[in-house]
């Protein structure tokens, strides 16, 4: 295994950090990440829509494995140096229950943490953007 495709919300606040944060750490796996939205997940994954859902986090290998809920984000957590020891332990039987719960308590209310937190979704963000920029300034253009 070589790259994790990771299927995220891009209209929750809380998964775009989460997604920030995933790009930024250092992996031994390439992580490619994909709004759950987007037409070219299901052009790259035929038949993956009839697993999205709403409330759960999707991870794809490029083996095919797919992983979903608690399960993806142990196995985001397995593609990063300083977390895959982590991971190892959480995906023990012993302890996968209370990362089951753990991540369902986030999935569940990530929408409040996302407000809570002033987490905006990546669009709002770039039409925030769009609204306060100046308009763009042609190089190209003479000055007298």
């Amino acid at each position: 295994m070589k790259t994790l495709f990771v299927i995220y919300d891009s209209e929750c606040g809380f998964c775009c950090r989460c997604r920030q944060w995933l790009a930024q750490q250092p992996a031994y796996l390439d992580l490619r990440f994909f709004q759950r939205n987007s037409p070219e997940v299901v052009c790259r994954f035929p038949g993956i829509e009839k697993l999205l859902r709403l409330d759960e986090l999707l991870v794809v290998s490029d083996e095919g494995a797919v992983y979903r809920g608690a399960h993806a984000w142990v196995m985001c957590l397995y593609a990063l140096r300083e977390y895959r020891e982590w991971a190892s332990k959480l995906a023990h039987p012993s302890l996968l229950p209370f990362a089951w719960r753990a991540y369902e308590l986030f999935s569940e209310n990530r929408r409040e943490f996302s407000r809570w937190m002033k987490l905006l979704p990546e669009e709002e963000i770039a039409k925030k953007i769009r609204q306060h920029s100046p308009p763009p300034v042609c190089s190209n253009e003479r000055k007298p």
